[in-house]
């Protein structure tokens, strides 16, 4: 019987060793291809050097791991003393990870994949970030998502404008214990209470500066259909909105030290609002970048916004109780113009 010499190539050690090795080569290749290189708008923020550091981490894990940090455009707020006085501190501190600071956005564009837009203050917002969708680039959008409830509502028409889909939130929605109750721990919720502290900037509607914090709690573990809202004080002096929600339901946003709040659900009732730092959210930014499915619906963030706005109406008329209804009606009226 004839016999077929196999050649050597094909030898079953060398075929392992050429098919390991082609793996490799196409795993080099891939991570390559879904490395996502993140930009930053505005250094004027401790989150900018949290954020850097998380996204950055040589130990990092999930879609984490593939999205770094790359560049950043410094200029944030044109008149905050609190923000534009941390510019050159933040700016040296980026420097220092390696970060390539740029002179404008534009420049910032043509060296990333997806944007982060930092700013501290919510007034610039619709500004930056519309050169951003026009590049067809994802961006995270910090809080306050705008300086006003007018501008949150044409950031979002822009984004539907450009296909590209965005979102902001606060970092407490994504804290361990609101992610719990949003996901049915106790139940359909009927009753909420939570606080953070709310220092105001005079630029920005009262609960914008500070206040998102607990109103995003509030919004995570009581979920959208707010109606209205009333504002008065707590017996310190502190800010006190309370909202109701369709069904009866009742949500309270209360000026506090610290984040913490109480959630009553038909299967019981607990403590809610602690803080769990800010990886919980950058993961969330990630996948985001990578999937480019946002977290947090358009409606339910004008939403939270209209709530702040809605309570800030409040005040001016006295403690009335204002609908939502009317102060998105009343933004919309001011974009028309």
């Amino acid at each position: 019987m004839k016999t077929t010499l196999i050649p050597s190539i094909y030898t079953p050690l060398r075929f392992f060793t050429l098919l390991i090795t082609a793996f490799s080569w196409l795993g080099i290749q891939n991570s390559k291809a879904e490395e996502i290189k993140v930009g930053i708008i505005g250094l004027d923020t401790s989150h900018v050097l949290a954020f850097t550091k998380a996204f950055n981490d040589s130990k990092a894990e999930g879609d984490l791991a593939i999205c770094k940090v790359v560049a950043a455009y410094p200029k944030g707020s044109p008149d905050i003393e609190s923000s534009t006085s941390r510019v050159p501190k933040y700016t040296e501190e980026m420097k220092k990870m390696g970060i390539e600071i740029v002179p404008s956005i534009k420049a910032l564009l043509e060296k990333v994949d997806v944007v982060c837009l930092e700013t501290n203050d919510g007034r610039p917002h619709l500004e930056q970030v519309l050169p951003v969708l026009k590049a067809k680039k994802r961006v995270f959008i910090d809080k306050p998502i705008s300086g006003s409830l007018e501008d949150a509502i044409a950031i979002f028409a822009a984004s539907e404008k450009y296909g590209v889909p965005l979102f902001s939130s606060s970092s407490l929605r994504f804290a361990s214990q609101n992610q719990a109750v949003r996901n049915g721990s106790v139940g359909k919720v009927s009753y909420a209470k939570t606080g953070s502290p709310a220092s105001i900037e005079k630029t920005h509607p009262d609960l914008f500066w500070y206040g998102i914090h607990g109103v995003e709690s509030l919004f995570t573990v009581m979920g959208p259909g707010c109606e209205s809202v009333i504002r008065s004080q707590t017996d310190d002096g502190k800010i006190r909105v309370t909202g109701k929600w369709s069904g009866g339901r009742t949500g309270i946003f209360e000026e506090r030290k610290g984040y913490g709040g109480t959630v009553k659900g038909d299967k019981g009732e607990v403590k809610i609002g602690k803080y769990d730092g800010y990886k919980p959210l950058v993961a969330e930014i990630a996948k985001y970048f990578r999937t480019g499915k946002v977290p947090v619906s358009q409606e339910e963030t004008l939403e939270i916004y209209a709530f702040m706005e809605a309570a800030d109406e409040s005040k001016r008329q006295g403690g009335k109780e204002i609908t939502l209804a009317s102060v998105m009606k009343t933004a919309k009226a001011k974009l028309d113009k």
